[in-house]
């Protein structure tokens, strides 16, 4: 897809990757919607690459609702979703509380879904289109000390993969980001962390853990959506775990080819 006058949505767009990938989508002429719950870093990043803020909660499920249609009264269509906004928590099973788990999973599974429900009629309906979601390494495997954080995670992705299934024979398209550690704030405070420290160093020392650049990040998925790849692999290096985990998942879509599965429920065929 060409970005060039394209409006595109960056949830978790105040800080990290969220930022940057807003940065390059405006380069590349994109019109670009910056969104978080942080009213002031998101104004300064719209005055900086031009692009409009309007302030969300990724945990306020009512937010989650209307966030679309409150998007789009505002600019118009939408022609690019980049489900970026995330929390992660570190902690052992038997010590997340509750509350822990609700915000974790709601932020970075179940608000992406809703978005997602809700824009896609709107995508099939102007027949283009393209999502992103903002997956993980950790959605790969398991992961001690971050449980919760990969379940959701790996729920992300699964749905994400899900959805592509779905729209394989229209002209919308999914992007998945399956990032390891990237230079973030967040990544700081999981290196500094007593409970995954000790892990953290000794997969960087026998070298299956690399950092990567928040910036080459924001490019590759620039480049994604402009070439309609399936998904995004970062740092190089762990790229493995993705493509492993991604087979199984490409052996059920082949099985499944020729069946359109929008038209198998009665659903319009689109160009």
């Amino acid at each position: 897809m060409d970005v060039n006058g394209k409006t595109v949505i960056v949830t978790g767009a105040s800080r990290g990757i969220g930022a940057e990938i807003a940065r390059e989508f405006a380069s590349a002429g994109a019109n670009v919607v910056l969104s978080a719950r942080s009213e002031h870093a998101i104004t300064r990043l719209a005055q900086e690459i031009h692009g409009i803020s309007i302030p969300f909660d990724a945990n306020n499920p009512e937010e989650a609702r209307c966030y679309i249609d409150k998007v789009e009264g505002e600019v118009g269509k939408i022609d690019i979703l980049i489900n970026n906004a995330g929390i992660e928590i570190s902690n052992l099973v038997e010590d997340v509380t509750e509350n822990e788990i609700e915000n974790t999973i709601r932020v970075n599974l179940i608000t992406p879904q809703i978005l997602t429900a809700s824009l896609l009629p709107k995508m099939i309906a102007q027949g283009k289109g393209h999502f992103v979601f903002t997956s993980s390494i950790a959605a790969t495997s398991g992961n001690p000390g971050m449980s919760v954080y990969s379940a959701s995670k790996g729920g992300l992705t699964r749905f994400a993969e899900s959805l592509r299934m779905e729209l394989r024979y229209t002209p919308l398209n999914v992007t998945i980001l399956h990032l390891g550690p990237v230079d973030t704030g967040m990544w700081d405070a999981i290196d500094d962390d007593p409970l995954l420290k000790r892990g953290v160093h000794r997969l960087t020392k026998l070298g299956f853990l690399s950092v990567a650049d928040s910036q080459k990040v924001a490019k590759k998925t620039l480049k994604a959506v402009q070439k309609n790849k399936r998904e995004v692999r970062l740092p190089r290096r762990m790229a493995s775990n993705a493509i492993l985990n991604g087979i199984g998942t490409r052996l059920f879509e082949s099985l499944l080819t020729g069946i359109n599965h929008r038209e198998e429920v009665g659903k319009p065929p689109l160009a």
